[in-house]
C-alpha cells in the first residue's frame, strides 16, 4: 500500500510508584519512535500514584515509520491470526506491546497487563466493521 489507511496511532502505558518514570517513558518512546509524550498524575483505586504517558501519531510520515519499525519486528504478523477480535466498532485497531521488552529494546506483544496499549484508528469507508476488518486484513498482509 502506498499510503497507508491509518489516521492515527496513540499508545500510552502507565507508571506506576514501584517504577522509574524515566524508563517508562524509554519504552513508549522504543515502542513509539514519532510523536511527542504528554504526561498525566494520576491517583489509583488505593490512592497510589500513578503517571500516564501518552504517543500520539497524526502526522503520515511518522505513521508511515513507525508502522515500518514494527513491521521490521515482526508485530503486524504476530496480530494478524486474530484480526477480527482487536478492531472494534470505532474502526480502531488495538494491541498490546510488552513494556519490559520494549525498555530492553525489542517489540513484542505483551502477555500480561503490564503493557503498552496501541490503538491504530483506521481509515475506511464506508467506516462500517465489516470494511475496517477488510482494511486492517489488507494492511497487516502486507507488512508480513
Amino acid at each position: 500500500m502506498a499510503d497507508l489507511p491509518i489516521r492515527r496511532i496513540e499508545a500510552r502505558t502507565y507508571c506506576h510508584a514501584t517504577e522509574e518514570e524515566e524508563r517508562v517513558a524509554t519504552a513508549l518512546a522504543f515502542a513509539v519512535p514519532e510523536g511527542v509524550t504528554s504526561r498525566e498524575e494520576l491517583e489509583g483505586h488505593f490512592g497510589n500514584h500513578l503517571v500516564r504517558l501518552t504517543r500520539r501519531v497524526e502526522k503520515r510520515p511518522a505513521i508511515r515509520a513507525v508502522w515500518s519499525s514494527w513491521a521490521a519486528a515482526g508485530v503486524p504478523s504476530a496480530i494478524a491470526r486474530d484480526v477480527e477480535a482487536r478492531v472494534d466498532e470505532d474502526g480502531v485497531l488495538h494491541f498490546r506491546l510488552d513494556k519490559q521488552a520494549a525498555f530492553l529494546g525489542r517489540l513484542e506483544l505483551a502477555h500480561d497487563s503490564d503493557a503498552i496499549d496501541v490503538r491504530l484508528k483506521l481509515i475506511a469507508y464506508p467506516a462500517r466493521l465489516a470494511e475496517t476488518r477488510r482494511v486492517a486484513h489488507a494492511i497487516l498482509a502486507e507488512a508480513a
